[in-house]
C-alpha cells in the first residue's frame, strides 16, 4: 500500500512540475544611439549632437490564461535603468533614468517576436539651466524630471537561453511645467541589445474562448490637481490648480479604443497673473476632449485633443491642446493616474488624477 502511495505521489509531483505555469525571466543589456529633435528654432544650436547610452533591465513574460486575458496577448512587464549622455557636457550633460515598462507582443511565431513597449519613469539630470552659468540649456531646469518613451521592438531568440533585439525608441524628458524654461527634450534612439532568458516558455495560440472582451461603453468621472507658479519661472509650489473630469471609453479591439470627455478646472496661478497684469479674465477653464487609448490589463494610455470652451484668453492664447495620460486601475472601479498637457511641441504642466470607472 505504501508503495502505491509513493508511486501516486511521484506521479503527482511529475504532473505538477510538467504543467506548472512558470514565468520566463529576462535580464537585458542594450546600447542606445540617437539624435535630438529641435522642435523650435532656438533649440537648433544645442541640438546638433547624438545622444548615446546603455540600458540594464529585468522583466517577466507571463504566460498563464489569467495574465493573457488582461490584454488578450502575451506581454512583458519590467524595470530598467538607463543612462544617456547627450554629447554636450557643458550644456546638456547626462541623465540617469529609472523606468517601468509594459510590452505586449503583437506576433510570436517561431523565434521572432514583434512588440510595442510603453515606458514611464523618473530621471535625474546632472546639468540644468542656470541664468548665469548655463543660459543655453532651455530644455531642462530641474534636476528631477519625468521620462516617457514608446518603442517598437523586434526580438529574435537564438535559443532557449539568449535572445537579441533591435528597437526604435522615441524618448521624451520634461519636468511637466514645474519650472521654466521647460522646452523638454524629444530624442529618438536606435537600440541593440541581448537578453539572458531564464525558464524560457514556448508561446502557443490561446483558445478562442479566452478572446472574448466587453465591447460596451464604460464611463469615468474624477478629479485632478497640480501646483503652478504665477510667474512661470519659479518652482510650482505657490498656487493650486484643481479640476474635475468626466467622459466615456469605447473599446474597438482587445487593447484599442476611443474616448470622449469634458474637463473643468480653476487655476489660482492664472488668477494671480490676472491681478498683477490687470486683466479681467476669469481663471476658470473648460474644454471638451476626444482621442485614442490603449487598455492593457490594469493600465490605460490615453492620447487626447482638447478644445477650450472657456479660457483666460489674455493668459492662454491657444484654443487647442494635447493631453497625454497614464492610468492604473487599483480596483475594478478606482483608478489613479497622471496627465501631461501640451501646446504643440511645448509641454505645459502635469497633474495627478483620481478616477472612478463605471462599466
Amino acid at each position: 500500500m505504501n508503495k502505491i502511495k509513493g508511486i501516486l505521489l511521484l506521479c503527482f509531483i511529475y504532473h505538477s512540475v510538467l504543467y506548472a505555469q512558470i514565468d520566463s525571466k529576462f535580464y537585458g543589456l542594450k546600447s542606445h544611439y540617437g539624435a535630438i529633435i529641435a522642435h523650435t528654432t532656438d533649440l537648433k544650436p544645442i541640438s546638433q549632437t547624438n545622444p548615446y547610452g546603455f540600458q540594464l533591465e529585468m522583466s517577466k513574460l507571463r504566460t498563464s490564461d489569467k495574465a493573457w486575458k488582461t490584454c488578450f496577448c502575451y506581454g512583458r512587464t519590467g524595470f530598467a535603468f538607463t543612462y544617456f549622455n547627450y554629447a554636450n557636457p557643458d550644456v546638456l550633460g547626462s541623465s540617469y533614468n529609472l523606468i517601468y515598462f509594459v510590452e505586449p507582443y503583437f506576433t510570436y511565431r517561431g523565434p521572432f517576436k514583434f512588440s510595442l513597449r510603453g515606458s514611464i519613469g523618473a530621471t535625474y539630470l546632472d546639468t540644468i539651466f542656470d541664468e548665469e552659468s548655463n543660459p543655453d540649456n532651455v530644455l531642462f531646469s530641474t534636476p528631477l524630471s519625468f521620462y516617457l518613451a514608446l518603442s517598437l521592438n523586434l526580438n529574435y531568440h537564438i535559443n532557449d537561453k539568449y535572445a537579441i533585439n533591435i528597437a526604435a525608441n522615441y524618448n521624451h524628458i520634461s519636468n511637466g511645467g514645474q519650472k521654466q524654461p521647460n522646452k523638454g527634450m524629444n530624442f529618438p534612439t536606435l537600440s541593440v541589445g541581448i537578453d539572458r532568458v531564464i525558464d524560457y516558455t514556448k508561446l502557443t495560440q490561446k483558445p478562442n474562448e479566452l478572446k472574448e472582451y466587453s465591447r460596451d461603453w464604460s464611463y469615468y468621472f474624477g478629479s485632478f490637481a497640480s501646483l503652478r507658479s504665477a510667474d512661470r519661472e519659479a518652482e510650482s509650489t505657490n498656487h493650486p490648480l484643481i479640476g474635475i473630469t468626466a467622459g466615456a471609453l469605447k473599446p474597438l479591439s482587445a487593447i484599442n479604443g476611443f474616448n470622449l470627455g469634458t474637463e473643468f478646472w480653476y487655476d489660482w496661478s492664472d488668477q494671480k497673473i490676472a491681478q498683477v497684469e490687470g486683466f479681467s479674465d476669469s481663471s476658470f477653464s473648460s474644454a471638451i476632449t476626444a482621442g485614442h487609448h490603449f487598455s492593457i490589463g490594469n493600465f490605460y494610455f490615453l492620447q487626447q485633443f482638447g478644445a477650450y470652451v472657456t479660457r483666460p484668453k489674455n493668459i492662454q492664447g491657444n484654443w487647442l491642446y494635447q493631453r497625454y495620460s497614464f492610468w492604473y486601475r487599483l480596483t475594478n472601479r478606482w483608478t489613479i493616474g497622471a496627465s501631461l498637457i501640451a501646446y504643440g511641441r511645448t509641454a505645459d504642466h502635469m497633474d495627478g488624477r483620481l478616477l472612478y470607472i463605471i462599466r
